[in-house]
């Protein structure tokens, strides 16, 4: 049974990541078309499977954690537009990962319980 879920999860992240890399093509500028065809075609491939396998309601702890995620991910990206450019790369990398530590982790705390 596991090989036939594995098989599926497959064969659906592979067709996700090829609409999203459609998606990514499209648009402009090109060097987005990368970052549309691996995370959010991994976490619907893996939503979908988490959906069918537990059902909506076991879903929902999984859906709230990459929402959480994502929130950190937009506070570390406007950070290191900020830090980078005024500290370079290492210290402004570094802090910036502290933005998302504190977003992150101040959300689940408060949402994620």
């Amino acid at each position: 049974m596991s090989i036939w879920v594995g098989g599926f999860k497959g064969l659906l992240g592979g067709v996700a990541v090829v609409a999203f890399s459609l998606i990514g093509e499209a648009g402009h500028p090109k060097r987005f078309a990368g970052l549309f065809s691996a995370a959010p075609s991994v976490a619907v491939a893996s939503l979908l499977m988490t959906v069918l396998l537990k059902g909506s309601a076991g879903t929902v702890p999984y859906a709230r954690g990459m929402l959480i995620g994502s929130a950190g991910m937009i506070a570390y990206c406007l950070a290191s537009l900020y830090l980078i450019d005024r500290l370079h790369a290492l210290l402004g990398s570094i802090l910036s990962w502290l933005a998302w530590l504190m977003v992150a982790g101040g959300l689940y705390l408060m949402l994620g319980r």
